[in-house]
């Protein structure tokens, strides 16, 4: 049996999302998740997961639209006069205005948030990938990853070849997930390492409608998943849903 990670993103940013990703946990459709800390729904969410059982998952490190951990007076370069983070397009265009030692404070602030929940930390990714946004960035990550021997999703690989050389030395639009996109992601020669399907599973609110442009598509993952369990697809082809706690620190 060869491992396979099916990772869901966003658990606390509603909690119907939370509920979904509980649920898919708790019934082998989905092997793992991370977190929004930044999210006000994140502590309910939390205690929500503990009293399913589910004592560990990953951490979403967020720079984007959300409002900080830290005191905006304390990282400058991160936020807007209004106290938000920059929108994600701000920051592709002016990545080299955010000053690291305020991406460092505030990506621990969020690791503070998430282990004073009671979770257990197991792997490290971000949002959009602003991991990526410069290899500086990118840097930081590692480090932290290395503080708490976690892993790091490898969220290089959505850059252009030419983009990807400047983060070799340091180790897009999303489609809907659906069982065909799963299988093809599968079947690709050359995999290296253990493959991790990222999806976003969820059920709708009102509230996610003005949070998130993945609305529906959170729900056609969902189903596209259950599918694949239902169907015995993992072991067909002999893989195995594994989490990244399986796979230590790299």
């Amino acid at each position: 049996m060869q491992p396979i990670i099916i990772e869901s993103d966003d658990f606390g940013m509603t909690i119907p999302i939370s509920r979904a990703i509980i649920t898919g946990l708790k019934t082998g459709v989905i092997s793992t998740t991370n977190a929004q800390v930044t999210s006000p729904h994140f502590e309910m969410s939390a205690a929500l997961a503990q009293q399913h059982g589910i004592m560990a998952m990953g951490l979403h490190l967020f720079l984007d639209k959300d409002r900080p951990i830290s005191q905006p007076l304390t990282i400058p370069s991160l936020v807007t006069p209004a106290g938000f983070c920059h929108a994600y397009q701000t920051l592709q265009t002016h990545p080299k205005q955010l000053a690291i030692a305020d991406v460092k404070r505030e990506f621990q602030a969020q690791i503070d948030r998430f282990l004073a929940s009671g979770l257990q930390l197991t792997h490290l990714t971000s949002h959009h990938f602003v991991a990526t946004l410069t290899p500086e960035i990118y840097a930081i990550v590692l480090e932290l990853a290395q503080t708490y021997h976690v892993p790091v999703r490898n969220e290089t690989a959505h850059l252009r070849p030419t983009e990807q050389a400047a983060y070799l030395l340091l180790m897009s639009e999303y489609a809907v997930l659906t069982p065909q996109e799963i299988k093809r992601q599968l079947t690709q020669k050359n995999l290296v390492g253990t493959p991790v399907i990222l999806s976003h599973i969820g059920y709708l609110s009102a509230e996610l409608r003005h949070k998130s442009r993945l609305t529906t598509n959170r729900l056609a993952e969902f189903n596209a998943l259950k599918t694949l369990k239902q169907t015995n697809y993992w072991d067909q082809f002999s893989w195995q849903l594994t989490d990244y706690s399986e796979l230590g620190a790299k």
